[in-house]
């Protein structure tokens, strides 16, 4: 009875999984966001629409009126609020990336990538993991539902020189035409 007992007890507590939340929707004024300067897409904090809390973020896209935009349709959340230098989140031991997601509307394929925060400047090319699609790993993610969506980080590959102790944004696209918005919520990394 006691083995039985001490087997449970240490199963649960390998049930029990490390994460790091880093952007909860609480802590909204905290990060910021950014959308393609083209105008097509806008973002605001918003309580209407949330996960857990009180608030979400909110990015809305609109059809787009030139066919050379229809490829490119970026928005990204930073949750440290584009300070350069050593802030962000060590994802060193982790395993997986998640966030929640609801789409209202129309939208084309999601994809999206991690970034880091490099100093002494923010964005360059190797400050970006590979992007990987969104319905891989949540394929019901249009159904007007939340979903989690979980991705492993070896699916983020991390280019030579991406600094993994400083991450500090979600970056995403809507790969097409759409008229709706994204609700992301409860941003975090699970080891």
């Amino acid at each position: 009875m006691f083995t039985l007992f001490i087997s449970i007890l240490l199963g649960s507590v390998k049930a029990q999984v490390n994460h790091k939340v880093v952007w909860d929707g609480e802590s909204i004024a905290k990060g910021s966001g950014w959308v393609t300067s083209n105008g097509v897409c806008k973002v605001i904090a918003q309580t209407a629409v949330v996960h857990s809390g009180k608030s979400a973020v909110q990015f809305t896209f609109i059809s787009n009126k030139v066919a050379s935009e229809a490829d490119w349709i970026g928005a990204g959340w930073n949750w440290v609020n584009w300070q350069v230098g050593p802030y962000g989140t060590d994802i060193t031991a982790m395993k997986y990336f998640s966030f929640w997601l609801k789409v209202e509307g129309l939208a084309a394929e999601m994809r999206f990538n991690l970034l880091c925060n490099g100093a002494p400047a923010l964005d360059m090319p190797n400050h970006h993991t590979e992007k990987v699609i969104v319905s891989k790993y949540c394929p019901q993610w249009k159904d007007g539902k939340w979903h989690k969506v979980i991705v492993p980080l070896k699916d983020l590959i991390q280019p030579v020189g991406f600094d993994a102790i400083h991450v500090a944004e979600m970056q995403f696209f809507n790969t097409g035409n759409g008229d709706g918005s994204f609700f992301i919520d409860d941003i975090a990394f699970y080891e």
